[in-house]
């Protein structure tokens, strides 16, 4: 074979070199190529093992046989970092190895300390300038830097030390590759892809395996335990480029049709036993006869024809949605719809609220919400992916929060919702629905997001006045915004509340710290009495607003309802097991939270059995409300309809009012006397299919602009009196 030089150049001009393999044959610059890939991928292979491998067991229960698919997936990894350590100079592929060792360093860090403060993992989605304000939490992160301290020393220091010792004995020569030989990392990505093409599919198909989470949707909790932190990522970015697909269960989908003779009795509703009684004959059956007939039990719908929105939609995505609630049966009307027609209503969702902030004692005020008015004893605000803002996103829109960080929330400020309870109060009687929150009017994008949704917003920075505390007082932003709304006509107001905000100690929570006096006569640790006496700051406000409602003669025209965002996950479950008095069930009873639906004008408390979420608010308020709306479009139902309850849970778990059933163990717990048969559970997984992907759907491809251009409905954003920075979201 004939020897060539290729290196007639400047190796500084042409950047990768072989200095020393002049006048080589081309096998010898091959064998000299292997020979110098091997060690980037080797190297940040162990660096990815040990890292997946010690994340692991911080993070989760034990391991499993998908433990060692984890591993597996460092491999392919491992060859595309290798790449980028390949082709450069000595000095810049040292550099790299460095750059990308410390990033990965970084990424580890981050994934500690997010789970540490929110108890969910940070996904890529939460990049962007608005969630850079997440440095506010620095109390916060100090502590989780404390409470983490030797697992963030394992993360950082061992692969340092590792890495300096290899440069230290020369392991690593960062020799580059010629550039003739780029396709042999090339053949091992090859080679390691196929492997997983191979290997993946052996561990199933169904919901939540390796298979379903990187090619329909990439679950973050799931996808850390099954295929670790840095692939997980890489599905992330190539999700964010190409969007995933969604699978959508359309078996059977056909088109509902109303059939007027088919109403339905009111629930709750038993004409034959008002009538059989002893003490009623004659006329009086008859006269309730009558009352029973004069309650419309018609369907909650809108008059969208469906089948003509189909044949003319070109777009695929859009016509599925269309065929889909074409073929969903409605809630229907019942003895409370229009209840509270013509009634003011005060919306909250409040910071991690819970039925553990209820205490008859140190929250008096929130006992007597709980307890009066409707009382919905099987409610439950399940898990979100992201905190917060998906907490807000589910009680304001009736959807499920599919995507992962504070995604979901942007997107709602992006696209037109007529059918939020703000636009849709506005259209109805002509009014300007107000927001209020009394932390950073900018943060998760609230000032986009309130005015796209009907609200006339200000927070802390814009037109709510509270002390500089953290967290700041509830009851401050209370009386500083009651008196802008209390003497209108009719008012629609939403308020997103701070004060039960972790941490849960009495040095850095300022809610927490004044009432500590309060709350020592409590038998629990520290943690647990800080819970319990920031929720007193929230406590004051609603028995202030009360008062002010009273006072001013409203308070039986208005009406109250709120819960929790989410479950108090500043506390550990440990914690929130001496609140209870005994272990809590971490499946199912940890997120069972109270549903407060309160007005003046209820003289005795409704209680309400039927299994129920946070999903389920909007649809509920908008029929108490007697608002025109299409039960159709969302993703809950109204709770005092006959449409049976169904609870959807992060994991796929679900409870209806027959069955709970849990994903984790794929067992079941039966609610009733009566065992459901095969079918039942098949349309139960069914339904939970098709609501999560058409929730997905709904979100991008804006359908509900479809909707309002098809009833003539106009949905313009309120008017601020301050310029929002729309520059911050994009899709």
């Amino acid at each position: 074979m004939n020897s060539i030089n290729l290196y007639d150049m400047d190796n500084e001009h042409i950047g990768p070199a072989f200095p020393d393999m002049n006048d080589k044959t081309y096998f010898d610059i091959f064998k000299e190529s292997l020979k110098r890939s091997w060690r980037g991928i080797l190297w940040f292979f162990l660096f990815l093992v040990y890292e997946e491998t010690i994340f692991h067991f911080w993070a989760f229960d034990g391991i499993s046989l998908y433990f060692l698919l984890k591993i597996f997936m460092c491999l392919p990894t491992a060859v595309i970092l290798s790449f980028f350590v390949s082709f450069w100079g000595r000095k810049a592929n040292k550099v790299v190895t460095w750059v990308l060792t410390a990033l990965l360093i970084v990424l580890y860090c981050v994934e500690v300390l997010y789970h540490q403060i929110f108890k969910v993992f940070f996904s890529i989605e939460f990049i962007d300038k608005n969630n850079a304000k997440i440095v506010q939490y620095y109390r916060e992160i100090i502590q989780g830097i404390k409470d983490n301290a030797l697992m963030l020393l394992a993360v950082i220091i061992v692969p340092v030390v590792a890495l300096i010792l290899l440069n230290v004995f020369r392991v690593f020569k960062y020799k580059p590759m010629s550039v003739k030989c780029i396709y042999i990392p090339v053949v091992y990505l090859a080679v390691v892809i196929g492997l997983t093409c191979l290997i993946v599919p052996l561990y199933g198909d169904d919901d939540f395996s390796a298979y379903d989470l990187m090619k329909y949707e990439n679950t973050t909790e799931y996808s850390f335990e099954k295929l670790g932190a840095v692939c997980t990522s890489e599905i992330q970015v190539r999700n964010l480029i190409f969007p995933r697909s969604m699978r959508l269960d359309d078996e059977d989908l056909g088109v509902w049709v109303y059939n007027p003779d088919d109403n339905k009795e009111p629930e709750g509703t038993d004409v034959s036993a008002d009538v059989s009684g002893s003490d009623v004959s004659g006329s009086d059956a008859e006269i309730i006869q009558e009352i029973v007939k004069k309650i419309d039990t018609s369907p909650n719908i809108l008059d969208i024809d469906f089948v003509s929105l189909v044949e003319n939609e070109p777009n695929e995505d859009v016509a599925a949605i269309h065929k889909y609630f074409a073929s969903v049966e409605p809630s229907y009307k019942n003895e409370y719809t229009g209840m509270f027609k013509g009634f003011n209503l005060i919306f909250l969702t409040a910071e991690g609220f819970s039925r553990m902030a209820v205490d008859e004692k140190h929250t008096p005020t929130l006992y007597r919400l709980v307890n009066e008015g409707f009382v919905f004893e099987n409610f439950y605000n399940p898990r979100t992916g992201g905190s917060t803002s998906d907490g807000e996103f589910v009680c304001s829109t009736s959807l499920v929060p599919t995507n992962g960080g504070a995604k979901n929330f942007k997107i709602v400020g992006q696209n037109c919702m007529p059918f939020s309870l703000g636009n849709t109060f506005n259209r109805t009687y002509g009014i300007t629905s107000r927001a209020y929150h009394d932390n950073d009017y900018e943060y998760y994008g609230r000032d986009i997001t309130y005015p796209g949704m009907g609200y006339y917003y200000q927070g802390v920075g814009n037109g709510v006045v509270v002390g500089k505390h953290w967290p700041e007082s509830d009851l401050e932003m209370m009386q500083s915004t009651l008196n802008e709304y209390i003497d209108d006509d009719l008012f629609n107001i939403y308020y997103m509340t701070v004060s039960g905000h972790l941490n849960y100690n009495f040095a850095g929570n300022y809610c927490a710290k004044i009432h500590y006096d309060d709350v020592q006569d409590l038998p629990y640790s520290e943690p647990c009495k800080a819970y319990i006496a920031c929720n007193m700051e929230l406590d004051l406000a609603m028995q202030y607003l009360i008062e002010q409602l009273e006072e001013k003669g409203i308070a039986d025209r208005t009406v109250i309802c709120f819960t929790g965002d989410h479950w108090p996950y500043g506390l550990t479950n440990d914690e929130i097991s001496e609140i209870l008095g005994h272990p809590v069930e971490e499946n199912f009873e940890l997120y069972k939270s109270n549903l407060i639906l309160w007005s003046g004008a209820i003289k005795e408390p409704i209680h309400i059995t039927k299994q129920c979420c946070s999903m389920d608010i909007v649809p509920t308020l908008m029929n108490l409300f007697g608002l025109d709306y299409d039960s159709r479009l969302f993703m809950g139902r109204d709770i005092l309809s006959d449409t049976e309850g169904f609870i959807i849970f992060i994991n796929r778990s679900y409870i209806t009012d027959k069955v709970m059933y849990n994903s984790q163990t794929k067992e079941y717990t039966y609610l009733t006397d009566e065992i459901p048969d095969e079918e039942y559970l098949k349309n139960c997984k069914r339904t939970l299919n098709n609501r999560w992907a058409m929730s997905q759907k709904i979100m991008d491809t804006d359908y509900y602009k479809y909707i309002a251009d098809a009833l003539g409905i106009e949905v313009k954003t309120v008017e601020q009196n301050y310029t929002p920075d729309y520059s911050k979201f994009t899709k």
